[in-house]
């Protein structure tokens, strides 16, 4: 073989070689387009789905987790969602913040392609709930309990308030507990200061039962179990679970 044919051979292997490196970086990058492009579209549906579920203004923020997306979106089951949704009304209270990890989250392919999601289903959400003292106390005036809710750096919570107990206006202070129970907060007094006023055993009784009270949050958009409790001095924090959920717009 001479050596024009051998150079002519090496040159052909060389093509050959950097046509296919060249195939392969295309179908590369096609497929990177298409998995990045499927997990931008899923992310915008779910983030208008949780809107219209809520009702809260501004959209909410969702990241889809996991690599090759293409395929959890084609058999349309996303390993983890994370959520992040502000100012959330539950009745006349309104959630600071809610953070949610989402999993096993089912939408549908075609719903994905149509963009047209009619149901979400997810498997196990775990929530972190913000809600900031100020919005607590603003629930307290609307549905006419006469109290405020201050907390410590030191995770102690203080309420103060005027009490009308079987005709006297009390000025009463308590260090109260915070506590969960199912899908409510459970606030409960521990030492209730009424100061110079001097009460009955039934004023007490009364004034107990007035301060000793839940308020509800079973309407949080994931997890509807509260787990666990923590405070500051600006909010208090929720962590909150559930399983087998449905969101439907």
């Amino acid at each position: 073989m001479t050596d024009t044919t051998l150079r002519a051979a090496r040159r052909r292997r060389r093509r050959t070689a950097l046509e296919a490196v060249i195939l392969a970086l295309g179908v590369g990058l096609l497929f990177w387009g298409t998995d990045a492009l499927a997990r931008t579209g899923a992310e915008s549906l779910l983030e208008r789905n949780i809107q219209d579920v809520t009702g809260v203004v501004e959209r909410p923020q969702v990241e889809v987790h996991g690599s090759f997306l293409l395929a959890q979106a084609i058999r349309g089951a996303y390993d983890e969602v994370e959520v992040s949704v502000v100012d959330v009304r539950s009745g006349p209270l309104q959630v600071r913040r809610v953070e949610a990890t989402l999993q096993d989250v089912r939408v549908p392919f075609r719903d994905l392609v149509l963009r047209d999601i009619r149901r979400v289903g997810i498997g196990r959400a775990d929530d972190r709930v913000t809600l900031r003292f100020s919005d607590l106390n603003s629930y307290f005036e609307v549905t006419g309990r006469p109290l405020r809710l201050t907390g410590g750096d030191d995770g102690r919570v203080t309420m103060r308030g005027f009490f009308n107990v079987l005709g006297q206006t009390i000025p009463v202070t308590a260090q109260v507990s915070l506590s969960v129970d199912d899908s409510q907060l459970r606030i409960t007094p521990e030492e209730i200061d009424t100061g110079n006023t001097t009460l009955s055993q039934a004023s007490r009784l009364f004034l107990d039962q007035r301060l000793n009270f839940t308020v509800p949050l079973d309407t949080l958009p994931f997890g509807q179990q509260l787990t666990n409790i923590t405070s500051d001095r600006e909010a208090i924090y929720l962590q909150a679970q559930s399983t087998a959920l449905i969101l439907r717009p």
